[in-house]
């Protein structure tokens, strides 16, 4: 069995649940208040059958529960988080790019640096080289980003020991603060990073069950009491 464990927010800003989904189906398993360690142990224990993967986010908080609820599964990390540390780290940047702001708007500008090279036109192409130009650092995470889109496509754990050791030799003691702290980052969940590499399992399915857990909680004012909040939650995702 597969899962992926998530968190969202109950009150807007703060008050947050943890949730484990199956990662084949989306149905949810289990939902507990908090997102502490303690809370996704507790949720962890309340998933039965025998788990072979459990994806999460880079939090330590889910590293150290889903290694004491189930120290033989894989864990993998979820590649959205791994590439919003770049995207986000991109957006920071935006505001060196005072050229480039004078002729775009800032959607424009992070939503072309966000996206794939080959996603984008001739002409949105172009725009970015002139970015680059303008800034070194925006450079420099643009090309730790499309590096790493590099190792991620990965098809062997060799290939992707082999990727990931060359990423890291680059970029470890980049100079660069907010690549080496990525990269640091990185370091700290190498064993994860390889089976995210191969992996096929991530938590894109998270993304339509929270989509649900929006509706769902706007339809009902909020949800004032969150155990009902988690009754409807499980009775609407099939569980």
């Amino acid at each position: 069995k597969h899962i992926c464990v998530d968190e969202f927010a109950l009150r807007k800003g703060h008050n947050y649940a943890t949730s484990a989904l199956n990662a084949e189906t989306g149905r949810i398993l289990a939902i507990v208040p908090h997102r502490d360690q303690d809370a996704i142990e507790s949720l962890l224990k309340k998933v039965t059958g025998s788990i072979q993967t459990a994806v999460s986010d880079f939090a330590a908080a889910m590293a150290g529960a889903i290694k004491s609820v189930f120290p033989t599964a894989i864990h993998v990390l979820d590649r959205f988080h791994l590439v919003q540390f770049f995207t986000d780290a991109l957006q920071r940047r935006r505001r060196y790019l005072n050229d480039a702001k004078q002729h775009h708007k800032s959607r424009f500008i992070d939503r072309c640096l966000a996206r794939k090279p080959e996603e984008l036109t001739e002409e949105e192409r172009g725009f970015v080289r002139e970015w680059l130009r303008e800034d070194y650092h925006t450079q420099h995470i643009y090309q730790a980003l499309n590096h790493m889109r590099y190792v991620l496509k990965a098809t062997t754990e060799t290939q992707a020991e082999k990727r990931l050791k060359a990423w890291l030799k680059r970029y470890q003691f980049h100079t660069s603060g907010v690549v080496s702290k990525i990269a640091k980052t990185v370091i700290a969940h190498e064993k994860a990073m390889i089976h995210t590499i191969i992996s096929p399992f991530s938590n894109g399915i998270m993304e339509g069950t929270n989509n649900k857990i929006k509706l769902i909680k706007r339809r009902g004012f909020g949800y004032r009491n969150d155990d009902r909040l988690f009754l409807r939650l499980r009775l609407e995702t099939g569980h």
